[in-house]
């Protein structure tokens, strides 16, 4: 009886310098290949396909999407900017996700640099 199947298997293809979402800062972080192996006897031979790609941060273990590296300078100013809530307009610091006196998500909200 031959036994055959297929695993997944991780493997870090290279080391990235990106600007983390989590830990709010520059980092580095290993690029990370996720493949589908063609398995004989439960033993991985070679790569079927690849399911995906993410960036893993050295420093918080934060898994992200490979857009991470596309950001762009006006992306994390504006990430690292105080933030005003659209609901009730309170100002909000940048490391906080929803408004502090409202708990509206950050995403309804507008940065303080672009009232002024």
């Amino acid at each position: 009886m031959i036994i055959w199947g297929s695993c997944g298997k991780e493997k870090v293809v290279g080391q990235e310098d990106f600007f983390c979402p989590r830990c709010r800062s520059e980092a580095v972080g290993d690029h990370v290949r996720v493949s589908r192996y063609f398995t004989l006897y439960f033993i991985p031979l070679f790569p079927i396909s690849t399911v995906g790609e993410y960036i893993r941060c050295d420093e918080c273990e934060g898994t992200f999407e490979m857009d991470v590296l596309d950001l762009t300078q006006e992306d994390i100013e504006k990430a690292l900017a105080p933030w005003r809530c659209q609901q009730c307009g309170n100002n909000n610091p940048s490391d906080y996700s929803s408004c502090l006196a409202c708990k509206q998500p950050r995403a309804n909200s507008i940065f303080l640099e672009d009232d002024e």
